[in-house]
């Protein structure tokens, strides 16, 4: 019988380095049901074998990644449209102060960073929930590394597993091209 867990987290972003790291371990039904289970080098995500979301990356400040997997294949891609709170409040539209207002009702716009947040809905066999959330909660950013970075500008000297660097080019934050 298939389970399904949901992390969900607007405290801190994910730490790319450390995101990058855990992202082993999705595999099939197959590897689901293999007697592996006790193995000392467990993998966290044994028997996940269907990812959805959308997941706040440090080094990508501005924009959510959506993040998909099937079997083991991972796919992590930036949405068009950026998060609300890194968009300057001028350059809304009717649809974003509507979205923000929703946000701010459903408690989801937090006062330090906005709608920024991870969500990622997990789904497999023999999961076991607890640890993806510890180590997922491993992987965000602490505040004390936050602060030794300087704050969220310093965010951009993370490493960048995922893009080779294009990450802080082009999704850390919001660039506004002046039209003619």
């Amino acid at each position: 019988m298939g389970q399904a867990t949901v992390f969900r987290s607007n405290r801190m972003p994910f730490h790319p380095q450390r995101f990058f790291d855990i992202l082993e371990g999705f595999g099939n039904y197959a590897s689901a049901l293999s007697s592996e289970a006790g193995s000392t080098k467990e993998k966290v995500f044994k028997g996940v074998v269907r990812t959805k979301g959308r997941v706040w990356l440090a080094n990508a400040n501005a924009f959510p990644l959506d993040i998909h997997t099937a079997g083991k294949h991972l796919g992590l891609e930036p949405y068009p449209k950026p998060f609300l709170a890194a968009e300057d409040k001028s350059m809304w539209d009717e649809e974003d102060c509507a979205e923000y207002d929703e946000a701010v009702e459903k408690g989801e716009w937090s006062k330090d960073f906005g709608d920024r947040s991870s969500e990622i809905v997990f789904i497999g066999i023999g999961l076991d929930k607890k640890k993806i959330h510890e180590r997922l909660e491993e992987a965000l950013l602490t505040e004390e590394e936050s602060k030794k970075l300087g704050g969220m500008s310093g965010w951009k000297k993370l490493p960048d597993p995922f893009f080779g660097g294009a990450a802080v080019e082009n999704w850390f934050e919001v660039s506004y091209v002046e039209k003619d």
